[in-house]
């Protein structure tokens, strides 16, 4: 998707200032220090970051040179900067799936031992609270290549008045009930679900989304391929039967026409990432009083999608330490505060847990939960390509033009020809 897992879709004013405070690491100097440079992808975090970032400079004398790219733009120059003869760059903003790629290469730094020293990182900067399964989405090799910057999610969104009205008492917790849901809850011009089926890297997502609480995956553990599998198929056929209850150009439905579609009342409930749960509450919505949020409906095994981007410092650096208190700084507790007072979702659980943003942000605790069932895209670093090759081939099922068991076998072959490729 164009906006790519972070707080991008937040319908929110974030001319907010608020205080940001940190040690930034024990021993921090106050005396001049060699400027870094800083890739940042666009985005209202990003635009936070920037806010503060005098902040940053004056309690740590580092001075910083950022640079915001959007778009596509900023994958095609992280590209080129880190697999050229050297990137300028000492903190580069990567998405969490393109660890195993960049890790494979060997050009980012391993922050782990900088992350355990006490006199490097304070103990105020509490690694542990941000979820594990979350940190782990960028590692590679046991190697913590990446620290969560931008963090989301899938979670169930649904109108409560609508399943009030329909005489449902609670949100589907199991697939069947979901499908059921849907169809009790099909009344155009609302409609019983809303899905993401336009040929994109969201149809991919939403379709991993199943197959994964189904019990199947692309690739196991070993990076082998397991795509051509009963539970793929199943949950192909299942995902497909979803557009019978859904508006009729589902199929030319992105992310941003989801979320549209369920800040107007279009639809009754559907998946979708947390970085646009914002906008259910923001001015012009018109379910700000109706929406609830709750873990996705389990089948096998309970699961929730992850994405985001990290912040990660280039192997070939000259500036490793300031880079890396940057990096605390900015994905920090200070800093998650500042976004989880604007409606961002951090990863950090004790702020998503927090009572009050609670009762402000209703999406905060289904984010936790998930977070806590962690399903990060799969982790071989031919991913990227074979994500756009099963976009192609679900757009095809999705729309009639290939069925079910050609779709999955189509997807399987592609993505072994990927993986044997790298």
């Amino acid at each position: 998707m164009k906006l790519r897992h972070g707080v991008a879709a937040l319908g929110l004013a974030f001319a907010l200032v608020l205080p940001v405070s940190s040690s930034f690491g024990a021993g921090t100097s106050r005396t001049a220090a060699a400027p870094i440079k800083v890739l940042l992808f666009a985005g209202p975090i990003a635009n936070i970051t920037k806010a503060h970032l005098s902040e940053f400079e004056s309690g740590t004398g580092i001075k910083v040179d950022l640079t915001i790219v959007g778009g596509e733009v900023i994958n095609t120059k992280t590209s080129t900067e880190l697999l050229g003869s050297g990137t300028s760059y000492d903190v580069i903003s990567i998405r969490g799936d393109s660890m195993p790629f960049y890790g494979t290469k060997n050009v980012l730094l391993d922050m782990s031992g900088m992350l355990s020293d006490s006199k490097v990182t304070p103990a105020d900067y509490e690694a542990r609270d941000i979820g594990p399964l979350v940190m782990d989405f960028y590692k590679w090799n046991n190697r913590q290549i990446g620290i969560p910057w931008q963090v989301a999610s899938y979670v169930l969104y649904y109108r409560k008045d609508l399943l009030k009205a329909a005489g449902l008492q609670s949100p589907p917790k199991t697939a069947k009930e979901y499908a059921d849901y849907a169809k009790k809850l099909n009344q155009p011009p609302v409609y019983g679900t809303g899905l993401t089926m336009q040929k994109s890297h969201n149809l991919t997502s939403e379709y991993f989304q199943w197959l994964t609480t189904f019990g199947g995956d692309v690739v196991d553990e070993k990076g082998q391929v397991v795509l051509d599998s009963p539970q793929a198929r199943e949950a192909l056929k299942y995902y497909v039967g979803l557009r019978a209850d859904a508006p009729p150009d589902v199929t030319n439905w992105a992310y941003e026409r989801l979320t549209t579609g369920l800040a107007q009342g279009q639809v009754a409930m559907s998946i979708q990432w947390t970085d646009t749960a914002a906008v259910m509450v923001a001015p012009g919505s018109k379910v700000a009083d109706t929406m609830s949020f709750t873990t996705p409906p389990v089948k096998e095994k309970p699961m929730a999608v992850i994405g985001g981007w990290g912040l990660s410092i280039p192997a070939n650096t000259a500036h490793k330490e300031s880079a890396f208190k940057f990096i605390q700084w900015a994905t920090g507790p200070g800093m998650a505060r500042q976004l989880a007072a604007l409606g961002g979702t951090p990863a950090r659980l004790s702020i998503l847990r927090d009572a009050a943003l609670n009762k402000k942000y209703p999406w905060f605790t289904a984010q936790a939960e998930a977070l806590e069932m962690a399903k990060p895209r799969p982790r071989t670093p031919a991913w990227p390509a074979i994500d756009d090759a099963m976009s192609s081939i679900l757009s095809q099922v999705v729309t009639g033009t290939m069925s079910v068991d050609d779709g999955v076998t189509n997807m399987a072959k592609e993505a072994k020809k990927l993986v044997a490729e790298q």
